[in-house]
């Protein structure tokens, strides 16, 4: 008799083009906003008013949460994004509905394990795009023993290096003020190349980050099981990149918003008991004309734990000379695009 539990996906059972439909659909709510204040702290004024809107990274766990079941649920480690678009504002009372359509494979040299690169696209209940994006991952082979055909013929999409401003939408509603939010500086008033010290530390236990995981109905083995992990649970990745875009209000009190992500990396491991630090690098800008009131600003948001950056100026992201290692003590490097209240 087929077993009637569901065990979920290993490497060898993906196929490339297979388009998944990922349950469950969920209506979000006050309750979720709530929530998501509450475990994150975060204050970007845009999702604490009264018109619930949901905040955007909100709205990619609970998506990336409903793809778990079909691509992660037996996963080692999730490793990264790109080409990650918010396409429209979900506000409370949206149904969100998501498909996975896995776009690359490819098997690891140990043989345990292979890296499944999927496709995500999320609807709402009117069946508008709400949110796009590619990640890849790295997941458990059922059998070590046997080779697939992706350990000598791997097939390696090409992702976007990072999403143009041009498409972004423009924030005509809800643009923060000084008297708001506290913060003094506007777009005008970031250089390209600076470096803004967030300051703040915040330190990760396992009853926030097991709840937030939940919160988003993200059933992940390695996030939960204490036997499977040694007595370590590995922290879900989008949870500090939650905590550390909350600690970034500090520096960019009169954003609007997270509105993409050109590209992610979970480049080491968080459990419980770590203190994470951040701090932010302006990379770009984008004015979209002289009748927006927002202006585009494109950031490297870098996470560390256990260590706090006080001389940011100094710190060196890849500390050895001439090649692109990430420094031990980061957890995440993201490359996104916000947009800030300008003067006008």
């Amino acid at each position: 008799m087929k077993t009637k539990t569901d065990s979920g996906n290993f490497f060898e059972d993906f196929k490339l083009g297979h388009v998944f439909q990922c349950p469950i659909p969920r209506t979000l709510n006050q309750g979720d906003i709530s929530n998501y204040i509450s475990m994150t702290g975060d204050r970007t004024p845009r999702f604490c008013d009264a018109r619930m809107e949901i905040h955007p990274l909100l709205l990619f766990h609970l998506v990336l949460g409903q793809t778990v079941r079909q691509i992660s649920l037996n996963a080692k480690a999730n490793l990264g994004y790109a080409g990650l678009l918010w396409q429209r504002p979900a506000v409370a009372g949206d149904t969100i509905s998501t498909t996975a359509e896995v776009i690359g494979l490819k098997e690891n040299s140990n043989q345990k394990t292979g890296i499944v690169y999927v496709k995500t696209r999320a609807q709402n209940q009117q069946g508008k795009e709400v949110l796009q994006y590619n990640r890849w991952v790295m997941v458990n082979k059922r059998d070590e023993k046997i080779k697939t055909e992706y350990l000598e013929k791997p097939v390696i999409p090409e992702l976007p290096s990072k999403i143009e401003p041009e498409m972004l939408w423009p924030v005509k509603e809800g643009i923060p003020t000084k008297g708001i939010t506290g913060g003094d500086f506007i777009f005008e008033d970031y250089k390209v190349g600076e470096r803004i010290d967030h300051v703040d530390g915040l330190t990760v236990n396992t009853t926030e980050h097991m709840s937030f995981t939940r919160l988003f109905q993200n059933g992940a083995k390695i996030h939960f099981d204490n036997l499977l992990t040694d007595g370590k649970p590995l922290v879900y990745g989008g949870y500090p990149m939650s905590l550390g875009y909350a600690l970034g209000f500090n520096g960019l009190q009169n954003r609007t918003g997270i509105c993409a992500i050109n590209a992610g990396a979970h480049a080491n491991p968080v459990y419980a008991g770590d203190t994470l630090y951040a701090f932010s690098e302006v990379l770009e800008k984008k004015n979209f004309g002289a009748d927006a009131r927002t202006g585009a600003v494109r950031l490297r948001l870098i996470v560390t734990k256990n260590m706090r950056v006080e001389k940011v100026d100094s710190f060196q992201i890849y500390p050895e000379a001439g090649k692109k290692v990430l420094h031990p003590n980061i957890v995440l490097d993201l490359d996104y695009w916000d947009q800030i209240a300008t003067g006008a």
